[in-house]
């Protein structure tokens, strides 16, 4: 039977024996895949999270169809003088930025809503009057305070289109193609620019134009990091071998993975979403990481055999390093899989998915490409591996060895600190997560956000749908009340600032017939009469001004009630309330209403996150937990090697507790990763001291000793490489993806240190037999102890 090693040995023999047949491969698979990535389309909506076939999303695009609903792009106008909107000079401004809105081909103009164009209802000796309320452009400030007055009149506008206190108002806007939001985005903010203000703030933004920006805004990001992490790595390269050989080789390793997980998702028809634009960066630094520990292994042999052909060498080094490569691709790959299996998300599904797809080409090439590369050079020292005594990094590693194996209890002690502190971190944990928050707070779209919150009833909206049994159902008085006692409902929960519907029109209908009464504002009594409010409204007034509130048939009707903020625990107050709200009070066998709109769209995704979170990191530790179990033979061994980890991930829940970061998209799939990417220090040290004590029989002590500036060298250049990668992910302008980023490089360096002091420290005092320690016996002398031993 072979033995693992004697198959290693005919393996890597058969890939130096045909080098070139390997790199040329190696090279067609990186063109062949990389030539899709032209093809990847962004998709930056929120709703991308839930799968096409949720029946949020699939309820909410049957009511966006029924009532004409898009997501709207809006320019606000904030002048915060006296007069506030209503002086003549800004009233004729938003005159001006209508005209020009309407002028974009892009815009549907029949969607564009504004002071300028719509409808004020009221009453003369002829009965209801439709007209404009620009209708006569305001010359005079005595004109603007006219207009004033009957826009305050009329309650349906207040705090939806102009701010109740008059300081502010909406130009509301709609694209034909969402696709081209982008570019309306672009337009919009270069009209705001040009605009003909005195002393009026203008802001661009909405639902559209959050994922139209967005777009714009990740393609500039990544075009941004992914250079500056790919120059760095190099540079690291070259500190740590001093060579070309030593850059270019993992330069090839980087491209593949990166190539092979782009080029694949392209192929598959998957688009980048928000949280996937992370992937070449995490890859950059990921994927390097097999290849320095290949390349260190080879100088060191080259250092220590000069006198081998170039091929032996190759081959002996990949005989060393093929285990610690494997296990290491194949646990960094499972944390990927703990977030694709365990959400239902299509981001983080792709995330994980085309992450470990690199992940895997990455190791592959480092198991065949390498020393194929390797064996076709003349055999060229490093200058970092010196015969004539250990570089800095060494001398350094091998102090920090000292001081570890000298302090063993007191390292021990600590890590029971972090670990105290992080189940005390995690049980404070809450999701939390707002779209607009993609964006630094400086950025125009996000102050944006702030100022309509601030000065309107809110930007965010929870639309929900009344249905009835029959036709012209809605017009029943009763149905109407309960609409309306609906609606007073929604105005007593937190952060919803208002709310509309048919009722506000038949009310003010209602009103204008009657004398413009205040006492008229209310719900007429006559089914009959209701329906003929709407033929009077016809008759000066366009019937299409109501198709966002009520349906053809009149069966079904939308309440959209306004919150002033989109973060989920602000949002999962206002969707439980109100569908307790439903369930126990509204609903009957004649009448129903259902959730819809972007915060209960929001909600349904964000509210399983937390599950997913914990969910993806069991199901990553248990896997590599069972995989390094099998790899070195032992539980006991697979336990050991996840303690660092587990380390780490407890000090990343305690420092998001007293940092205050909450758990979002990018921050929930921190542990998983940290998981598969922290345990390779764990198996890298745990493979060197078995080596050292069963194969080059060294003895224990001296073994833990060794591993420092040999293993530990190598470890520092990995872990610098990835937290680099990370780090450099922690730079990007869209704050998810640099927390994810900052979190992963904390939780990589916890793994390091952790791989590096607790370790050794437990190894020295439990001297676990897995590694070569001799068993213990309580049936043995002291003398037969040593007689095992030797």
């Amino acid at each position: 039977m072979k033995t693992n090693q004697s198959l290693a040995y005919g393996f890597f023999n058969a890939v130096t024996a045909k080098p070139k047949m390997i790199m040329t491969l190696a090279f067609l698979i990186i063109i062949a895949t990389g030539a899709f990535i032209p093809t990847l389309t962004i998709d930056s909506r929120s709703e991308a999270f839930l799968p096409d076939d949720d029946p949020a999303l699939l309820y909410r695009d049957q009511v966006e169809e029924t009532f004409g609903l898009k997501d709207p792009m809006v320019i606000a106008v904030v002048n915060k003088g006296e007069y506030g909107v209503f002086n003549p000079q800004t009233l004729q401004l938003i005159q001006w930025l209508t005209d020009e809105v309407m002028k974009m081909p892009e815009i549907n103009r029949d969607r564009v809503v504004s002071l300028a164009t719509e409808d004020n209802i009221t009453g003369n000796e002829e009965g209801m009057l439709v007209e404009k309320f620009y209708k006569h452009p305001a010359k005079t400030q005595n004109d603007a305070d006219n207009m004033r007055k009957a826009v305050m009149d009329f309650p349906l506008y207040l705090g939806s289109l102009v701010a109740r206190d008059g300081s502010s108002t909406l130009i509301v806007t709609e694209v034909y193609d969402v696709n081209e939001a982008p570019k309306v985005y672009e337009k919009l903010l270069d009209l705001v620019k040009r605009a003909p203000t005195n002393g009026e703030e203008l802001h661009v933004a909405g639902d559209g134009a959050v994922s139209g920006y967005l777009v714009t805004y990740i393609n500039a990001d990544s075009a941004r990091l992914v250079p500056i992490s790919v120059v760095i790595i190099t540079l690291l390269c070259i500190l740590s071998f001093r060579t070309w050989r030593g850059v270019l080789i993992p330069t090839v390793i980087i491209l593949s993975a990166t190539a092979s997980a782009l080029g694949l998702m392209a192929a598959a028809g998957v688009p980048i979403y928000v949280i996937t634009t992370s992937m070449p960066i995490l890859l950059v630094g990921v994927a390097v990481a097999d290849s320095i520990h290949v390349l260190s292994q080879y100088y060191e042999e080259l250092a220590n055999h000069p006198e081998k052909s170039q091929r032996e060498l190759v081959i002996r080094t990949m005989e060393l390093m093929w285990r610690p490569v494997t296990i290491t691709t194949l646990t960094s790959m499972i944390g990927f899989l703990g977030i694709s299996i365990s959400s239902f998300m299509p981001p983080m599904q792709a995330f994980g998915l085309f992450s470990l797809i690199g992940l895997g080409v990455a190791g592959l090439f480092s198991l065949t490409f390498v020393p194929a590369a390797l064996v076709i050079l003349k055999p060229v020292h490093s200058p970092a591996f010196k015969t004539t005594g250990p570089d800095i990094f060494s001398r350094t590693m091998d102090k920090v060895g000292g001081w570890v194996l000298g302090h063993t209890k007191t390292v021990l002690f600590v890590a029971l600190i972090v670990c105290v502190m992080g189940v005390m971190g995690a049980l404070k944990l809450e999701v939390n997560e707002s779209w607009v928050e993609n964006f630094r707070t400086s950025e125009p779209i996000y102050l944006a956000d702030i100022a309509i919150n601030e000065t309107l009833d809110g930007s965010n909206t929870l639309d929900i749908v009344i249905e009835t049994a029959n036709k012209e159902d809605i017009f029943k008085p009763e149905n109407l009340r309960r609409i309306d006692a609906l609606q007073t409902f929604l105005a007593t929960l937190p952060h919803v600032n208002g709310s509309t519907s048919i009722v506000d029109y038949i009310k003010q209908m209602n009103r204008s017939l009657n004398e413009n009464k205040a006492s008229a504002y209310v719900i007429p009594d006559n089914e009959d009469l209701i329906s003929q409010y709407f033929l009077l409204y016809s008759v000066s007034g366009d019937p299409t001004d109501f198709e966002e509130e009520i349906d053809y048939d009149y069966q079904m009707a939308l309440v959209r009630a306004r919150l002033d903020s989109a973060r989920y625990q602000q949002s999962k107050v206002v969707v439980e309330e109100t569908q307790k709200y439903l369930d126990y009070v509204f609903n009957t066998n004649e009448i129903k209403a259902t959730l819809s709109g972007r915060v209960n769209v929001d909600y349904h995704w964000l509210d399983t996150l937390l599950g997913t979170q914990f969910k993806s990191v069991l199901f990553a530790l248990v896997l590599v937990w069972m995989l390094v179990c099998i790899s070195l033979r032992s539980i006991y061994g697979g336990t050991l090697a996840v303690i660092p980890v587990v380390l780490a991930c407890l000090s990343v829940y305690a420092f998001m507790g007293v940092v205050g970061i909450t758990l979002a998209v990018g921050t929930s799939m921190t542990a998983a990763i940290a998981l598969g990417i922290g345990v390779d220090f764990s198996i890298h040290t745990l493979d060197r001291i078995k080596l050292l004590i069963t194969e080059q029989g060294v003895d224990p002590d001296e073994a833990l000793r060794q591993l420092f500036p040999s293993t530990g060298r190598a470890l520092l250049f990995s872990f610098v490489a990835v937290f680099i990668g990370f780090g450099i992910l922690g730079l990007s302008y869209v704050p998810p993806l640099s927390k994810l980023g900052m979190l992963i490089a904390f939780s990589v360096l916890i793994s390091f240190i952790s791989s590096m002091t607790v370790l050794p420290a437990l190894i020295k005092q439990l001297k676990p037999a897995f590694l070569g320690y001799p068993k213990r016996c309580s049936h043995c002398s002291s003398l037969e102890t040593i007689k095992e031993r030797s």
